[in-house]
């Protein structure tokens, strides 16, 4: 029971443990995607029924809605990473647009500070889009900014394909000592030990600014949880890696998720070069050969989403030559919870 609250009357906040209150939760969230980013893709209910028999690995979740006289008016995600990262919470608020101004975004993360700390978790990290309401209650809070981002979208099919094929052509002349492989799906076995080495540098070579994050442990195990994960809740994972030869070790990769039932849209996931073989624009050229693997996966897709951190000019640098443009901005801010 929420309590003290002098702009929210009669509010109870429940754990959600029954499809009833899954599917009132669901509908909070995708009405307030639906008003604040008409432009998303929406909710996936597949997606979120999938999630609770085959979690994304790693990470514990908890799910609360609140009713006011007994109507659903807001939900909260609360994310309690269970192998790394142990001091940390990941928060979720949505606030359905009839009812905001009243307190609930408050009294939201109010629940999740005291739920994480149960948990011994010492900070919440809550992600807003800038500029909105989210921002001015995150300083109210004693919140500090700790890591901003760009949305950037790509318009398909490319405005300048022949641009593109050019900054192609350059990419492989530059890397002659490389290869690239590719698969859609989940990762071969030969490869699972190299995505794991990867991903787990993905965790440490990623710009962060002030954002407190740990490095994150991956084994080939992870991967297939992760891969099985992702395809549970209905995304196709779509990679291009490059090597050292041509059956060398995995030096480089990218990843584009898709999903069916939004097939006009696809979301850009993690790409990294190894340190020891950088400046031989390998990120462009597996960006590059992802694109096309994306294209002749599923034609229909109109638009890519890629996030980057504004203080990574690198990759930003590649997204924008690639005709990526900026869509809209968020920022991750940090709540000390003692």
């Amino acid at each position: 029971m929420v309590t003290d609250m002098t702009t929210v009357a009669q509010v109870r906040l429940t754990r959600v443990d029954d499809e009833a209150d899954l599917r009132a939760w669901f509908e909070v969230g995708a009405a307030a995607v639906a008003h604040d980013r008409p432009g998303d893709p929406p909710r996936s209910w597949a997606g979120l029924v999938s999630e609770l028999t085959r979690p994304w690995p790693g990470r514990d979740v908890e799910r609360w809605l609140a009713r006011s006289d007994g109507d659903a008016v807001a939900a909260l995600r609360l994310a309690l990473p269970n192998r790394d990262n142990l001091s940390s919470a990941l928060v979720e608020c949505e606030v359905a647009p009839a009812q905001r101004r009243r307190g609930l975004g408050r009294a939201l993360l109010a629940h999740a500070a005291d739920r994480a700390r149960t948990q011994g978790r010492t900070r919440l990290i809550v992600e807003v889009r800038t500029g909105g309401p989210g921002d001015a209650l995150m300083r109210a809070l004693g919140a500090r900014p700790a890591l901003r981002d760009q949305r950037r979208r790509l318009p398909l099919p490319p405005a300048d394909p022949a641009a593109l094929a050019a900054m192609e052509a350059a990419a492989v002349a530059a890397s002659p000592g490389h290869t690239l492989v590719g698969w859609t799906g989940t990762t071969p076995d030969d490869h699972l030990d190299d995505i794991a080495r990867l991903a787990a540098q993905m965790s440490t070579d990623t710009p962060l600014d002030d954002l407190h994050s740990e490095p994150e442990t991956y084994d080939a195990d992870r991967v297939r949880e992760a891969d099985a994960a992702s395809v549970g809740h209905g995304m196709v994972p779509l990679v291009t890696a490059a090597r050292v030869g041509v059956d060398g070790p995995l030096v480089a990769y990218t990843t584009v998720f898709h999903r069916a039932e939004t097939p006009w849209h696809a979301s850009q996931g993690d790409t990294l070069v190894e340190s020891a073989h950088r400046g031989h624009r390998l990120g462009v050229r597996v960006k590059l050969a992802n694109l096309a693997r994306l294209q002749a996966h599923a034609p229909q897709v109109t638009a890519v989403d890629t996030w980057n951190a504004d203080s990574n000019p690198w990759m930003v640098s590649i997204n924008e030559a690639m005709g990526f443009r900026p869509y809209d901005a968020w920022t991750e801010w940090e709540l000390d919870l003692v």
